[in-house]
């Protein structure tokens, strides 16, 4: 049996997205092989977006697409 090999793109921005509710959450998106964050919003299908957080922690928030008012990249 011939062995397949997963290999993920990691390209990090910093970002700032500003949700519905008024709540910012400020850490790093992988935006993959695109070249800019807006195209990862506008081409992925995914619905759910992971949110590294920027404080050294291990910590992820999972946001919804659907309830982003601006995201921001800081780079």
């Amino acid at each position: 049996m011939e062995q397949t090999q997963t290999k993920w793109v990691t390209n990090y921005k910093n970002v700032t997205v500003r949700m519905t509710d008024g709540s910012t959450v400020k850490g790093k998106i992988n935006i993959k092989e695109f070249q800019r964050l807006s195209l990862l919003f506008k081409t992925t299908p995914d619905t759910f977006i992971p949110v590294v957080s920027e404080e050294g922690s291990n910590k992820v928030s999972i946001i919804n697409k659907n309830y982003i008012l601006c995201a921001e990249s800081e780079d």
